[in-house]
């Protein structure tokens, strides 16, 4: 499909296929995300409260894509989703070279990640205000820093 091509549809329905890979891939690649964050956060992170927490995760952004196509959400919603994954897909490679570890979910963070949140600037950013794009960034700081406050709180 050529980038042209690409609608914000399409980037809504992305938001589940490209969460569940990097869900995929920080459960079963490496020691685990919950295993990785405990030891080097001195948490509890379960993987059953992993599971739950990206559960809620994968639920939210599934109703997003159906709330989209039935067009009862907004490109600002989409823009939100993309910029927190775009963080997400620095934020494990960036961790690993903090620390000198490997952060599972890196491989999806950068391979799927970072492409699809530059997909999300892109394509659905021009279509928002630009106090709407700033905005949406902050809030997917701010969301992507109160999941790491839950999975520390566990």
């Amino acid at each position: 499909m050529s980038g042209e091509r690409i609608k914000p549809k399409h980037i809504a329905w992305f938001l589940p296929a490209v969460y569940l890979l990097h869900l995929l891939d920080e459960y079963f690649i490496g020691a685990g995300f919950a295993g990785w964050f405990s030891m080097l956060f001195k948490a509890s992170l379960s993987e059953n409260n992993f599971i739950v927490i990206n559960a809620v995760g994968f639920i939210t952004v599934l109703v997003i894509a159906i709330l989209y196509t039935l067009g009862k959400a907004n490109n600002f919603v989409l823009a939100v989703v993309g910029s927190l994954f775009f963080i997400n897909g620095i934020i494990h490679p960036l961790a690993g070279l903090l620390t000198a570890t490997f952060s599972p979910g890196t491989i999806t963070g950068v391979i799927i990640y970072l492409p699809f949140g530059l997909l999300v600037f892109i394509k659905i950013f021009p279509l928002l205000k630009e106090e709407q794009r700033m905005f949406s960034v902050i809030l997917a700081i701010v969301l992507h820093i109160l999941i790491s406050v839950v999975a520390l709180s566990i």
